[in-house]
């Protein structure tokens, strides 16, 4: 059996264009550039996003992530207003040398990403420490947590970083084009250093809370997070809901953490582990996301 033709109707238009019109629907569809975390951080968020992204509030005033760690959901998120910051020194230091002064910060990587091993590797852990320069402490620390093991943020009680080297063959020191996709999403955004019980919360805006998980490792400004510092962050989280604002905050399963949070919306997801302080605890875990909406 013959197919019958299927006759189309001319088009109003030169041939010419015509030509023009057809090119342009079958051009490839232009890819735009998507920035993501551009450290590696112990429990990031990269695994769960989709989870996080479909429970953000229909509408706020600011952003707020005041753990900022890799800052997976901010990145995803890109929203118009933005407040991050942590504790950690290095670490918001580099997130302003991203926004601030991106192509000197790559020329740097470049240059340790060309001298990279483990002499290279144990003078840098020094160097993090003794920089002054801020373009130098970023990347620096860009350095050190992409070949460092496990790409883990550790200090002793000295306040010394003192991760050993990892095994990469080809550890992925530079990438330029996340770095300027993280440049144009950080660079209306507020970063400051500050602990997470300096925030005042305001009616309608939003906090997204990542601290670490409870009972895991958590020794990353020197300090650590103990039971009294999750006891803060859930009062913190009762004055965030009695002003009118919204938190989501995401942890670990335990009995503590729940107890801290009753009256509140509590769901269990299985979120997947990359980053751990060791290598045997990589892999699925069931975590907690809570939040007062």
């Amino acid at each position: 059996m013959s197919r019958k033709q299927k006759v189309h109707e001319s088009l109003p238009l030169p041939f010419d264009q015509v030509l023009a019109a057809i090119a342009d629907e079958n051009k490839p569809a232009e890819i735009t550039s998507t920035a993501r975390p551009f450290v590696k951080w112990v429990g990031g968020k990269r695994s769960i996003l989709d989870e996080l992204l479909k429970r953000i509030p229909a509408s706020y005033t600011t952003y707020y992530e005041p753990l900022l760690g890799g800052g997976a959901l901010f990145f995803s998120l890109k929203p118009e207003k933005a407040c991050l910051s942590d504790i950690n020194f290095h670490l918001i230091i580099t997130f302003q040398t991203v926004r601030d002064d991106v192509e000197k910060l790559i020329e740097r990587l470049k240059t340790h990403a060309e001298n990279h091993n483990k002499a290279y590797f144990l003078k840098a852990r020094e160097r993090l420490f003794t920089a002054k320069d801020p373009v130098e402490i970023a990347a620096w620390f860009i350095y050190l947590n992409k070949t460092c093991y496990n790409g883990l943020y550790r200090v002793n009680k000295a306040g010394k970083f003192n991760v050993p080297i990892g095994s990469y063959k080809t550890p992925a020191i530079l990438d330029e084009e996340n770095l300027r996709s993280c440049a144009e999403a950080l660079k209306n955004a507020e970063i400051t250093q500050q602990s997470f019980i300096q925030i005042k919360p305001q009616k309608n805006e939003f906090y997204y809370l990542d601290p670490p998980y409870h009972q895991a490792f958590s020794g990353y400004d020197g300090k650590g997070f103990d039971d009294e510092q999750h006891k803060q962050l859930a009062k913190i989280c009762a004055k965030i809901d009695n002003v009118g604002g919204f938190f989501l905050l995401s942890n670990s399963d335990t009995d503590f953490i729940r107890s801290l949070y009753k009256g509140f919306t509590i769901e269990k997801i299985s979120a997947s582990r990359m980053v751990s302080c060791k290598g045997n605890q990589r892999g699925k875990e069931e975590e907690l996301i809570i939040r007062n909406y």
